[in-house]
């Protein structure tokens, strides 16, 4: 199967930095125009050397390169290979999972990996079915057709989609009243990648046509430091664990919210003109403006409410005991980062202990 570029990959871009190989001065320069993998080599206005500059993106394009998600990508590469080994196009693939969890992302990479063009759309966007058969006609044989929302699609839509991806067939009406006239179109073998947050707003015949059906895994606390410390790193400044880890607990889980928060601390720091790394001291002043004014109004009255079925989650994962001494009694849920402080309402920020230990931790936050 031949290998074609990305036909959507050259989005515009910001001004964006990289550093001079030689004497490590940051050059700040217009990426606007840089196509994927592209390198120029310019003066470094600081050591007046040829240095070579390039854009490195914050949205990974190898399944390497993605942070988290181990057993969807493994999942994901043995599909890739096995597909390339046989040289088909790869099957309908569904991913599930919230709004920001990186499906996007994937998309993009599952196209890269078998190299083969992508043309992306939104299921939003799609009025009727002649929008749909111009995106279906337009592809090319291993070609990955793209629909993001895809559980927006109209029913009668859904089921114009269904021959499509089962046959490689299109009817198609031409002309209109009694001229009308139907016309059947081969396709050429595609893949058509769709996300969902619920495998349950499909059709069942759609949802049948998909052969490849993943469900993104939850992000641990961990992980979604891991992918801050990343983002801070392609965006050339320094941040310290313990601020990655208060971002990555203050977020709603997805690292498109990692980023979103990121950049509001990276933008602050520099407001404010603190050091160059960021610090968790920082960090908790930066988040504590993302904060909703009657969240903010409760955490200063110590009232915040934490949802039942977060408590029930946090109940079981704890195994209804002090995290600390395992007591059963006196038991309290307690935010590992305040939220005062930007922590989050989630149950990865919150904990059991006993009443003893959360004294003892309340009288050693700083």
């Amino acid at each position: 199967m031949a290998e074609r570029p990305i036909s959507t990959l050259n989005e515009p871009w910001r001004f964006v930095t990289c550093h001079c190989e030689h004497c490590g001065g940051g050059i700040e320069f217009d990426a606007s125009g840089f196509a994927e993998d592209e390198t120029r080599g310019v003066e470094c206005p600081h050591c007046h050397k040829e240095t070579i500059i390039y854009v490195e993106r914050l949205t990974p394009i190898h399944l390497s390169d993605f942070v988290g998600q181990n057993r969807v990508k493994e999942r994901l590469e043995i599909a890739v290979a096995a597909t390339k080994k046989r040289r088909e196009a790869l099957n309908h693939v569904l991913l599930i999972g919230p709004p920001g969890s990186g499906k996007a992302t994937l998309a993009y990479i599952l196209a890269k990996a078998m190299g083969t063009s992508i043309k992306s759309i939104n299921g939003t966007t799609v009025e009727q079915a002649g929008d749909l058969a111009g995106s279906l006609t337009n592809l090319e044989e291993g070609d990955v057709l793209f629909i993001d929302e895809i559980h927006h699609l109209r029913k009668v839509i859904a089921e114009y989609l269904c021959p499509a991806m089962k046959d490689f067939k299109l009817d198609i009406i031409i002309d209109q009243g009694t001229s009308a006239r139907s016309v059947r179109l081969n396709l050429p073998r595609f893949t058509l990648i769709g996300t969902t947050p619920r495998k349950e707003r499909l059709t069942p015949e759609l949802l049948s046509c998909f052969l490849i059906i993943e469900i993104m895994d939850a992000y641990s606390v961990e992980v979604l430091s891991a992918i801050a410390c990343r983002f801070a790193k392609l965006l050339n400044f320094e941040i310290d664990g313990s601020a990655a880890d208060r971002i990555a607990r203050s977020a709603d889980g997805t690292p498109l919210d990692v980023l979103r928060r990121l950049r509001h601390v990276r933008d602050f720091a520099h407001a404010k003109g603190s050091s160059e790394i960021i610090t968790a001291g920082i960090t908790v002043e930066a988040l504590k403006m993302l904060l909703p004014a009657d969240e903010t109004r409760e955490a200063s009255e110590s009232r915040t409410a934490i949802p039942s079925e977060v408590r029930r989650e946090v109940w079981r994962r704890d195994g209804g005991k002090c995290v600390v001494c395992g007591s059963r009694e006196n038991l309290e849920y307690d935010h590992i980062i305040p939220v005062a402080k930007g922590g989050s309402n989630t149950a990865r920020n919150i904990e059991l202990l006993c009443e003893k230990h959360n004294r003892e931790k309340r009288d050693s936050i700083q």
